[in-house]
């Protein structure tokens, strides 16, 4: 992709994106999916991202001076300022540290290119920071609503900044109708709101040869493979997986392609897996490189994602983009993006029973790759960025 910084050029909108997450060079599948969402509108937009780094004068992690006057990474001009933060504790103050400790910054920036809208990619911290700096700019600001809110609604004092930031959004974005119906309870009005699930990169993710794949991987090529792509935190529901695959035939085997998080670790999943007697049956992969994990979705004979809580999960997305079926707990957008049972099944969180039936399904029937593609609909990045950019210049010259 061509860079677009300092795209000028009459009729494009100047948008000035915020994400926390986004990857870097210690962590380049961190926010993959904001962005590839934000690489197809740049195509269509002119576009700057901002995503800041917290700091505190006893770690490490605040960038030099060159790093944050920006990058380009992949073609997309990448700024990563520094602000304050304190680690462990007053979280409930990050949001306003975060506007805090950009504010001069973005201020400066607006000397030579102001934008015309800013676009929070998470509601915590991005969209509080985006709502309180929108003010000081006098430009109005979107919020992309993503799994990140159920961390907040707990909390009296996030929830409470949160709606503020939502009540004030000229627009809000929804990965999922079930993140739509938590908007409404928020009191964001259905004319702000817009559902947009998450898409793929059609290059990438795609059907491929099972067997070669296999081979490429070093992963059996006559057995019957579940794969489940996701960190190995404990919300990934990775413990039900294998528990399920304890009463599943002999031959089949679970690949958990991830690394540890929050808490979750290899040792701990082998534990699991000795426990229910599939040590055996259990191959852990770590961490892969993105352009990888087709391999792993090609390689499978289906793929499960036994999570707690998601937003709109890219990993089913991408499992049905390469032809394989999936098994999903009934959460975030699964509903919205995995038509069952044309390309899979759904079911209820923590019941191992039906987790179990549902794999065993799966695994007898016979799928064609292509007609798993052509029921999910799975959409491109492409076309999920020209949505998003309908909904951006909507916010800034609504429609009578």
């Amino acid at each position: 992709m061509l860079p677009v910084f300092g795209r000028e050029e009459i009729g494009f909108v100047k948008i000035l994106s915020f994400s926390y997450c986004f990857p870097n060079h210690s962590n380049p599948n961190w926010g993959v999916f904001v962005f590839q969402r934000l690489a197809g509108l740049a195509r269509r937009e002119s576009l700057r991202v901002v995503s800041p780094v917290p700091w505190f004068p006893l770690l490490k992690g605040r960038l030099s001076r060159k790093e944050s006057q920006g990058e380009l990474w992949e073609g997309l001009r990448v700024y990563r300022p520094s602000f304050f933060y304190f680690p462990g504790f007053l979280k409930n103050q990050d949001a306003r540290l975060y506007a805090r400790g950009l504010g001069k910054w973005v201020e400066g920036l607006c000397c030579d290119w102001k934008p015309d809208i800013l676009d929070a990619h998470f509601v915590w911290p991005d969209g509080v920071a985006a709502g309180i700096m929108s003010r000081r700019l006098g430009v109005p600001y979107t919020i992309t609503l993503r799994g990140k809110l159920h961390e907040c609604l707990p909390i009296p004092s996030q929830r409470r900044q949160c709606a503020e930031a939502l009540s004030g959004a000229a627009a809000v974005i929804n990965n999922s109708g079930l993140m739509a119906q938590e908007a409404r309870k928020l009191g964001v009005s259905d004319d702000r709101l817009s559902i947009i699930p998450n898409g793929i990169d059609p290059v990438l993710f795609r059907p491929r040869d099972k067997k070669a794949c296999r081979r490429e991987l070093r992963l059996p090529t006559e057995r019957r493979l579940l794969v489940s792509v996701a960190h190995l935190g404990p919300r990934k529901g990775h413990h039900e997986v294998i528990q399920a695959l304890a009463g599943l035939p002999e031959g089949v085997r679970l690949v958990l392609v991830g690394g540890s998080a929050q808490g979750g670790t290899p040792e701990g999943l082998q534990q699991v897996a000795k426990e229910q007697g599939v040590a055996d049956r259990l191959i852990l992969t770590g961490a892969q490189p993105y352009k990888r994990v087709p391999l792993y979705f090609c390689a499978a004979d289906a793929s499960v994602l036994a999570s707690y809580r998601e937003g709109c999960p890219n990993a089913v997305l991408e499992s049905l983009a390469c032809g394989t079926p999936v098994v999903a707990t009934d959460v975030g957008a699964v509903r919205d993006i995995l038509p069952v049972p044309e390309a899979g099944r759904i079911v209820p969180l923590f019941e191992i029973g039906e987790l179990r039936q549902a794999l065993k399904e799966v695994l007898e029937q016979a799928w064609d790759p292509d007609e798993v593609v052509r029921a999910s609909g799975v959409r491109s990045w492409d076309q999920v960025a020209e949505q998003v950019r309908g909904v951006l210049r909507d916010a800034i010259s609504p429609r009578n």
